[in-house]
This record gives C-alpha cells, structure tokens and sequence, in this order.
C-alpha cells in the first residue's frame, strides 16, 4: 500500500479526536454523512432543477457526476488508507474504498465556492462556509478521513470550480450551435463507453443515460418548467420532486443498481416537470 505522508503525525490526531468526540454529539455527525451519499443528490437536484432553473439543474447534475468520476479515479490512482481501515476502533462508519481525497469535502468545496462565487450574498457565504466546514470537519470526527484526504478534496474542489468557472460559458455556447441528434449521441456514448469498459461505474452510467434521453426529449416537446414565480411555487415543486424521485428509488429492487439510476435520471430529465405542472395546475383550479 502507499506510504501515506505523516502517517503517525495524522494517526495521533486522530485518536486524540475520538477521544475527545462527546456522544452527545455522535448521531449529528453520523446525520451528516447523508450530504456525502447519493441521497444528497437526490434532494440538491429537484430543488435546483424544479424549484430554480432547469438549465441550473442540467449543469448541476453533470458537474456532480463529473466530481463524482474524479473522486474515484484520484482514489485508485492515490491508494492511501483511511483512519477507520489503520484503526477500526476510532471510525463510526467504516467505508471500504481508500480516503484520499475526501469526497465529502471536495464535494463540499465545489458546491459550497459555487454558491459563493455565483451569488455574493451574505446568505451565500454564511450558507457556504458552513457547509465547506461542516462537512469537512464531520469526515475527521467520523473517523473515515485523514487531515490529508480534507486538504486534498478541498484543492480538486476548487480546481474543478475553476474550470466550471472558465468552461461553461463556452461549453454552453459551443453545445446551443448543435442538433438535438448530435446532443443526444453526446449524452449516450460517453456513459455506454464507461460501461463496456468499466463495468463498475454502472450506477452513474444508469443516470447519465436516463438523464441524457429524457433532456432530449424534454427539449424536443419543450417540457422544461420555465423559472417558479415565487417561492411558495419554487418551493412546491421541489418537494413533489424529491417525494417521487425517494419514492421510486425505494420502490425499485436492488441498491446501487443501473436499473435503479437510469428510472431516476430519466424521471427527473423527462417526468418530473410535466407532474409538477399538473400538480401546480390543479391547485390553482
């Protein structure tokens, strides 16, 4: 196994965390790694998508994925072990993959800078911030990440807030100058490559493919909510979303299947808006 640098120096540190973690304190930590599994998604990306802007949501999901891919392959290229693998005893979860870098805190650092960098508000940073350190922190109190696997996910986070920064604008322009057809083979061929070749990564595979024919679709019959007038309806169809997507999610056999993120990604890109529309419709009856 690589040599993870100041192993003992980040080993003492941590056991002197577990000591001093109070139980008090232990199921608001444990809660807190939800934001660093799939059902965080499943919440951040109604509520961007339905309750804010679609085009918000498409941009999201795809950078979430992207985030996602660079997790795993920094963690097969890197190789380094976490706290819970050295010491079982000082890890309130045990996860089995290797620590560096801390997905939930670079996951943290890309979507809290976004929020920041896009919106400049005194809402966005304290909203921001706090989430950046929250999560960060929880992944050391938890046990399940080095200082090093912190420090690390928070430099790719940013990295990856750069280019989004520099490359959306002309990825987005570059992408309005092609077909629907050409879109659509864009959005297939990438993840039925992964696939065949990487029959692991089936589960964002599944999603990328359900979210790819249902945008194209969606576009073709312009199905797409237009922003919410306010609040309240923002609100309203954030939560229609999220209720069906946890719904089918549960209702489908199997975990982390393909079969199980494609009826999710394709729900979302194809179904969700048209059902938002009708629920708000009928309210205003």
């Amino acid at each position: 196994m690589p040599h993870l640098p100041f192993h003992q120096e980040q080993m003492n540190f941590m056991v002197d965390l577990a000591n001093s973690r109070l139980e008090a304190l232990d199921p608001f930590f444990r809660f807190l790694n939800y934001f660093d599994s799939p059902y965080f998604s499943f919440v951040l990306i109604p509520i961007v998508w339905l309750g804010y802007s679609y085009k918000w949501g498409l941009r999201l999901f795809y950078w979430i994925v992207a985030n996602s891919l660079l997790i795993g392959v920094a963690k097969h290229l890197v190789g380094w072990p976490r706290p819970s693998t050295d010491m079982p005893e000082i890890g309130l979860f045990h996860p089995h993959s290797f620590g560096f870098p801390s997905g939930g805190a670079q996951t943290a650092m890309f979507l809290g800078s976004l929020l920041i960098f896009y919106w400049r508000t005194p809402i966005a940073w304290i909203v921001g911030v706090t989430y950046i350190l929250l999560i960060s922190f929880s992944r050391l109190y938890l046990g399940v990440h080095y200082p090093i696997d912190v420090l690390g996910g928070w430099c790719i986070g940013l990295i990856l807030l750069a280019l989004f920064v520099f490359c959306e604008k002309p990825l987005e322009m570059w992408l309005a100058k092609k077909t629907l057809p050409f879109l659509l083979l864009l959005s297939l061929i990438p993840p039925l490559v992964m696939l065949y070749f990487f029959p692991s990564t089936k589960y964002t595979a599944g999603s990328l493919i359900g979210v790819g024919l249902g945008t194209y679709f969606s576009l073709k019959h312009h199905l797409f909510l237009p922003q919410p007038k306010n609040l309240a309806e923002g609100a309203g169809r954030s939560a229609i979303g999220i209720a069906m997507l946890f719904l089918m999610v549960f209702l489908i056999p199997g975990k982390d299947t393909f079969l199980q993120s494609f009826i999710s990604g394709l729900f979302m890109s194809l179904a969700a808006s048209p059902i938002c529309k009708w629920f708000v419709e009928k309210k205003r009856m």
